[in-house]
């Protein structure tokens, strides 16, 4: 064992070395043992002939006398004692002697060495072991104050494994930061289109640390440096305040540790505090060779682990910083726009390592001007008016003494001239900021497309939470529908916590589309007109408000007589308008060409014979005045007069009123005076002659081809050409008063 180990943990190895510390504590005797050895060890005077097991020690090596010399530990070098077992390997070594002091040098540790001299002994013990000495004697001879010759000297030892240990330590320092976030202006409160700059501060501070995690950790060696096996039974480590790691060999006991073999262990455990403390291993062996201990201290210095010894900071604006181990602040600018930005802005920043974090947030709260207009327009107009004269007829051809009711129709139109087309209004700009004016640059008004409108305003500069009120007016070339818009442009500002606010960029702020509709006009003139005929007289007032629409009426032309009156005649007729503001004037005329074919006549239909009898209802012609009793002369079996057989329908195709019908109309025309082909007159003289013979029953009741139906209806058929103007002169006009 080496000089700095303890003694053996062997039981017997225990209580020598109490011995030992008794020994050194307390003299046996009190005689002069002699000054301390070279080493400083204080020699203990022991009475008689003391050997090592005297002294409570294993083994010993006793040498006679003090020959200067090295000599192996065995019985033929010496004498063993207390049963040491021979030990060729180890040796002591005695030098300088003479007689009376000497030196000494050992292989092994020894644990005390006994100088007998005279009749008494000096222990120098050992406390740790030690290998080599010097001046070491025996008791001092009190008759001279020398010390008593060499009698002998006896080294005492043990034989133990050597065991060495190491602790190191380790634990967990664990930095404490607090994070702080801050901004000023907390609040923005600005137009759309403004900016405003706020400053946020960072700021973290180190409060401090927190240790844990201690614990302590190492090796255990043994070494069984002796020349002897031995059995381990035990290695176990204990640290103070009876904490006991538990020991990895990797083998279990007991096992052998042969004589220059060696075992190493390791141990660890956590540790409650960082509390300084010794570490202690003990190994227990059975044998010749002793176990051991060995001791190391458990010294907690600088921390092995730090946890946010330095942080790092995150903010969710974007910035990042670090790392840092002590108090650090920072500062940054955030800009926030109007618009986008608006309502509220959280922010925090994160110490990364320990999760902490704080908050600032800024609020903004944007404010937009508003436009409102309305739109109001006027116009004049002036209406253009137009008459059209027209007749029913323009060519009449008329037998003497004929009546020809003429239609004539008078229609007005009336195109309006609009002109001097304008819109003016009210533009309001609302400023809804509680305290904040709003500058305006400039307030325009524009109908579309490009009519850019005057506008005047008292003022550019909108109150707080009030409104600026402005006008505008301006001139369009046409009443067509557009659109208005009115448009405030704003300035805007650059708002900074650092001063006052800066003029940057401009918004331009529009009111809704107003419809621009031009209604009824402002002022109307020739809105109405009078209209005159120059056959007709006045025919009333027409106003615009009537269109489309006219004048209807009939002017009778005839009767014309024969032979005087025969020929072309021309009839005009003209209408004529005043408007009543202009004096504006108009007129359209309407020529009808008359022709009254003389000698040769016209003829005319049934129907315009039995209208215009003295039974009406149209105007009487006197050509009925002709027959012996006029319209109500008897007409021939029939026992009806011409009038009432005119207007007998007839019944069931009855031949006898188809034939009549077209009879009485030819004789009219020939007493009208309108001549007649021969085969009219032979037509008309058969006809008579029928009628003279049959009546309307007699040949009503006759059916299909019966004679002389069919004859009645050729008859018929020749004559009414005549009357219709295919054979003959011609037909003469008719107006609507005759009904077929």
């Amino acid at each position: 064992m080496n000089r700095h180990s303890l003694i053996s943990s062997k039981p017997w190895a225990v209580v020598a070395a109490a011995a030992l510390l008794l020994l050194l504590a307390t003299p046996a005797v009190a005689q002069d043992a002699g000054p301390p050895s070279g080493n400083g060890v204080v020699p203990q005077f022991w009475p008689g002939n003391p050997d090592c097991a005297d002294i409570g020690l294993a083994f010993g090596f006793k040498i006679d006398g003090s020959p200067n010399g090295t000599f192996p530990m065995t019985s033929g070098n010496g004498s063993l004692t207390g049963g040491a077992p021979e030990d060729p390997g180890n040796s002591i070594t005695i030098s300088n002697s003479d007689g009376s002091t000497f030196d000494w040098a050992s292989t092994l540790g020894v644990d005390a060495v006994i100088v007998k001299g005279g009749p008494n002994a000096n222990v120098f013990a050992y406390l740790p072991e030690e290998i080599a000495d010097t001046v070491l004697h025996a008791p001092i001879n009190a008759s001279n104050g020398n010390p008593y010759g060499l009698s002998h000297i006896e080294f005492c030892y043990d034989y133990e494994v050597s065991v060495s240990k190491d602790a190191a330590t380790t634990f967990t320092r664990t930095g404490e930061w607090d994070i702080i976030k801050s901004v000023n202006p907390e609040a923005w409160e600005i137009f759309n289109g403004d900016t405003g700059t706020s400053k946020y501060m960072v700021q973290v501070s180190k409060t401090g640390h927190v240790d844990s995690g201690w614990a302590v950790s190492g090796g255990i060696h043994v070494d069984n440096n002796t020349p002897f096996d031995t059995l381990l039974t035990g290695i176990s480590d204990l640290i103070t305040g009876g904490i006991a790691p538990a020991v990895d060999c990797g083998v279990g006991f007991p096992i052998p540790l042969a004589a220059g073999e060696t075992l190493d262990c390791t141990y660890a455990t956590p540790l409650p505090d960082g509390t300084d403390r010794v570490n202690t291993a003990t190994v227990t062996t059975t044998g010749v060779v002793g176990g051991g201990q060995a001791t190391a201290p458990v010294v907690f210095g600088a921390p092995t682990t730090e946890v946010n010894a330095e942080v790092n900071v995150t903010d969710t604006n974007g910035m990042s910083w670090g790392p840092v181990a002590d108090d650090t602040a920072w500062m940054y600018d955030r800009t926030f726009a109007c618009g986008g930005d608006a309502g509220s802005h959280g922010n925090v920043a994160t110490i990364v390592e320990t999760g902490q974090t704080d908050n600032a947030s800024v609020t903004v709260a944007c404010h937009g001007l508003s436009v409102t207009k309305d739109a109001s327009t006027s116009f004049d107009r002036d209406w253009d008016w137009d008459l059209v004269k027209t007749g029913d007829v323009s060519q009449v051809l008329l037998a003497p003494g004929q009546v020809y009711s003429v239609g004539y129709h008078v229609e007005m139109s009336a195109v309006p001239v609009d002109s001097d087309w304008a819109v003016s209004g009210n533009i309001t700009v609302h400023n809804p900021h509680p305290t904040m004016s709003g500058l305006l640059l400039s307030v325009g008004d524009e109908v579309s497309i490009g009519h850019a409108m005057t506008v005047n305003c008292p003022a550019l500069l909108v109150p707080a939470g009030g409104s600026l009120a402005c006008t505008y007016e301006g001139a369009l070339p046409d009443g067509t529908s557009r659109t208005n818009v009115a448009t405030a442009t704003q300035q805007n500002h650059d708002h900074s916590y650092a001063g006052p606010a800066v003029p940057a960029g401009t918004t331009d702020v529009h009111s809704a589309s107003v419809p621009v509709v031009f209604g009824d006009p402002d002022q109307v003139s020739d809105a109405c007109i009078d209209v005159d005929d120059s056959l007709a007289g006045a025919l009333g007032t027409m106003c615009v408000d009537q269109l489309p629409g006219g004048f209807d009426y009939s002017h009778e032309v005839g009767p014309f007589s024969s032979p005087d009156e025969c020929g072309l005649h021309e009839i005009v007729n003209t209408a004529s308008f005043l408007a009543g503001d202009s004096g504006e004037t108009g007129d359209s005329s309407w020529t009808v060409d008359v022709e009254v074919p003389c000698p040769a006549g016209c003829t005319l239909t049934p129907g315009y014979w039995k209208t215009h009898s003295e039974h009406g209802p149209a105007p009487y012609d006197d050509t009925w005045a002709q027959l012996p009793g006029g319209a109500d002369t008897v007409f021939f079996l029939s026992g009806q007069s011409w009038y009432e057989m005119l207007w007998t329908a007839p019944k069931k195709g009855n031949a006898y009123y188809i034939l009549g019908h077209a009879y009485a109309a030819a004789s009219l025309n020939f007493l009208n005076g309108a001549s007649a082909p021969p085969e009219v007159m032979d037509a008309w003289n058969e006809a008579t002659g029928l009628f003279e013979t049959w009546t309307p029953d007699e040949i009503g009741a006759l059916k299909g081809n019966r004679p002389p139906r069919p004859r009645f209806l050729e008859l018929a058929g020749l004559l009414d050409m005549y009357n219709n103007g295919l054979l003959g002169p011609g037909h003469c006009s008719e107006d609507d008063s005759s009904a077929p």
